[in-house]
């Protein structure tokens, strides 16, 4: 089953369950028009868009059907799990917001952000509150019969999560301006900020279905984290190597975001003293231009960054399916390997 099945199929409820999770909060009603904007549901003038424009600004929602493919794998209840699938989608969220301010970016998905709009403080703010609403939405599993211990030990889970995941996003933040970053520093980045929530989305779907089998909730855990690290490694060759539908022509976002993006970081430490000269004395400038993004990705393509990504995805790619062998051949499990087969086909 192709990913736009799997959307047609999940998100709705997951969009459901995360609206009413908005509508259950004293003080949401203030804040979540920003919410609601941010998720895709509205637009800047705060009314509904049609369901078109709402996975065109909504994003994949990929981590919630995660969450409800590793569940469903044991349990057909699926939409017991769904306060859990919100859960990941919000913490994916809120990050994205504060993000965005973060890097200054004035786009995402199409259209200005939060901060773009609305300023700083409201973005930080509205941030801030999605965050909370996490644990409000982990809480709705009570009401779906799960046992309160079993609902600590999911809001562990995410804690932990959200830990590594700021740890992440602080170790990206801080390899800005430098250029002495390695791989294993870059791998360290990637694992908290996308690997875990990969994880985490994996892992509190399968931790529901079977709380008291540690063997089969540790398969979907790493199925999650590689499943992440593959999917990493592939964004971040599209932030390089993607071509522009309308001109043809290599688009390089993440060049003139001078990120430190897997292709960047093996050209730093396996390129020559001239290929790395080049790429900081060209990520220093204070503007790029069009040739400015020529010589580095000139660079990455003769140090042979882009063959480098290609087999890290496939890498990472070959453990998550690895880790699906040790499953339930059942059709959930059989969905989660074709997700993973579209990744690494590109």
């Amino acid at each position: 089953m192709a990913l736009a099945d799997l959307v047609s199929e999940y998100v709705p409820a997951v969009d459901g369950e995360m609206a009413a999770v908005l509508a259950s909060s004293p003080g949401s009603q203030r804040i979540a028009p920003y919410l609601r904007y941010h998720l895709g549901w509205v637009d800047q003038e705060f009314q509904p868009l049609g369901p078109a424009e709402q996975r065109r600004y909504g994003g994949k929602r990929l981590r919630p059907i995660l969450c409800l493919l590793a569940y469903r794998s044991a349990r057909d209840d699926w939409q017991r799990a769904l306060p859990a699938a919100a859960v990941v989608e919000l913490i994916q969220n809120f990050t994205l917001i504060h993000d965005d301010v973060e890097d200054n970016d004035p786009e995402r998905r199409h259209r200005p952000t939060v901060w773009k709009l609305w300023g700083v403080s409201h973005a930080i703010n509205a941030g801030s509150h999605m965050q909370a609403l996490v644990n409000a939405a982990a809480l709705r599993l009570t009401a779906c019969g799960v046992a309160d211990a079993v609902v600590l030990e999911a809001v562990r889970l995410l804690t932990d999560c959200i830990l590594e995941l700021t740890d992440g996003q602080y170790l990206d933040i801080s390899y800005e301006g430098r250029f002495d970053v390695t791989l294993d520093d870059y791998f360290t980045m990637t694992g908290g900020k996308t690997g875990a929530l990969f994880e985490l989305s994996c892992r509190l779907g399968a931790f529901l279905a079977r709380t008291d089998d540690p063997e089969f909730v540790d398969a979907w855990s790493q199925v999650g984290r590689s499943f992440g690290l593959a999917f990493q490694a592939r964004d971040d060759t599209l932030g390089v190597w993607e071509k522009s539908a309308a001109t043809g022509k290599v688009q390089a976002g993440d060049i003139l975001k001078r990120k430190k993006s897997l292709p960047i970081v093996y050209a730093l430490t396996h390129g020559s003293a001239q290929e790395r000269q080049t790429i900081i004395d060209v990520f220093s400038q204070p503007d790029l231009g069009p040739s400015d993004v020529e010589r580095v990705v000139q660079v990455l393509d003769r140090c042979g960054a882009p063959e480098y990504c290609a087999r890290i995805m496939q890498e990472q790619g070959r453990q998550a399916l690895a880790a699906l062998d040790r499953l339930p051949d059942v059709p959930a499990v059989a969905q989660v390997r074709g997700l993973v087969e579209q990744v690494l086909a590109g």
